[in-house]
């Protein structure tokens, strides 16, 4: 059997798709079956160290190099169905949903991340994105099958695009081996200076937009500050500020200077994935404040590093959490500030929810992922 595998997002592993992507393709051929042919099509050519029985297929528009929406719907809606028709493939997986249709005789497999457009019409802010969100909805009614990364999310699926429950199944993705590593001290800290960060902190990463809650944390870490005096203890947050692109993203150092924060606050920038799990696995704890989330990789990745962890009780966060964190109503920042609170000022709980993640971690697995993908 031919398989074809839209691998494009292995050019933006720090993404919450690259992630998913990087940890398919790497279990797949890791314990591939040898009876099949693999075909993975990308935009960028990518050093991987593959099995004989795969096969790279890199390829652009000739007339649009750059790396935009236009791009993307010309690569994904016309160059990628003829390459995998050409390639003979009999089954076809979209590692995420996008505006890909194929013949009756490709069967096609789309996983569906989140349908967030839906829920924040907000994020559909020009016309391009709304055009190729029409056109990745269509892709995903006309899919054979169609996968999930959350219960919450196939719920979102049907109630918005009509797709019928039978036609969903959802399966949960895992995160990288390096974030089960045990912790390495000298190590860790080494990377943490290269970021300035240096003493106690809580740690934030994830992004500025608007549904990751980020204001409300703020305000919640100075309430923390003032009602708790817990004041031994800085906040970290990492990710890029892309406020001046668009109207979506928090203003974060404004925000920061108007609650008089600038001692307190540490902007990382961009934190490359290599050094993500040394954040983790020195920090105090990690908190979540988003107000959706599709499934909520973050969430797992502390949980994996043994970090004490508090979440939103929203969207798909309880289900990857389970009893492994502790949850908050993200609309309510004095709730946000006391469940942070309790954890820093009990280092018994502090251990128990460390042991729990790890725990919890275990049950999401690469291995399972790809097994009900290609089952």
């Amino acid at each position: 059997m031919k398989i074809g595998i839209n691998a494009s997002f292995l050019r933006k592993i720090d993404t919450g798709i690259g992630q998913v992507t990087q940890g398919f393709v790497q279990e797949l051929a890791k314990s591939h079956s040898k009876k099949n042919e693999y075909f993975l099509y990308l935009e960028k050519d990518i050093n991987l160290n593959l099995p004989k029985n795969f096969q790279k297929r890199v390829f652009l528009p000739l007339l649009w190099r750059r790396d935009d929406l236009i791009r993307k719907v010309w690569w994904e809606k016309i160059l990628l169905p003829r390459r995998a028709k050409k390639d003979g493939c009999d089954v076809f997986v979209s590692l995420y949903q996008c505006p890909t249709f194929f013949p009756k005789n490709i069967r096609h497999k789309m996983l569906v991340h989140d349908l967030i457009p839906k829920v924040f019409p907000e994020y559909l802010d020009n016309w391009r994105k709304k055009i190729y969100f029409f056109f990745s909805n269509q892709a995903v009614r006309s899919a054979d099958k169609v996968f999930t990364v959350s219960e919450w999310s196939k719920k979102d699926i049907h109630k918005y695009l009509k797709v019928p429950n039978k036609k969903i199944e959802v399966v949960h993705p895992s995160v990288g081996e390096n974030f089960f590593e045990r912790a390495s001290h000298e190590k860790d800290n080494s990377v943490l200076e290269k970021y300035g960060i240096f003493g106690r902190y809580i740690f934030y990463v994830g992004g500025f937009d608007f549904r990751k809650n980020v204001s409300a944390l703020l305000k919640a870490y100075r309430r923390l500050i003032e009602r708790y005096e817990i004041n031994d203890v800085s906040l970290v947050l990492g990710g890029e500020d892309k406020s001046r692109f668009s109207p979506l993203f928090t203003d974060i150092k404004k925000e920061i200077e108007i609650l008089g924060l600038e001692k307190k606050i540490k902007l990382t920038g961009f934190i490359a994935q290599k050094d993500l799990p040394a954040f983790y696995r020195q920090c105090e704890l990690f908190v979540l404040p988003a107000l959706y989330e599709g499934f909520g990789l973050m969430a797992l990745e502390a949980m994996a590093s043994g970090t004490p962890a508090v979440v939103s009780k929203t969207s798909s966060l309880p289900e990857v959490g389970g009893d492994a964190v502790l949850y908050f109503n993200p609309y309510d920042e004095e709730e946000m500030s006391r469940v942070m609170g309790k954890i820093l000022q009990n280092d018994k709980l502090k251990r128990a929810l460390s042991e729990r993640g790890k725990k919890r971690a275990q049950k999401f697995s690469w291995k399972k992922f790809v097994e009900i993908i290609l089952k």
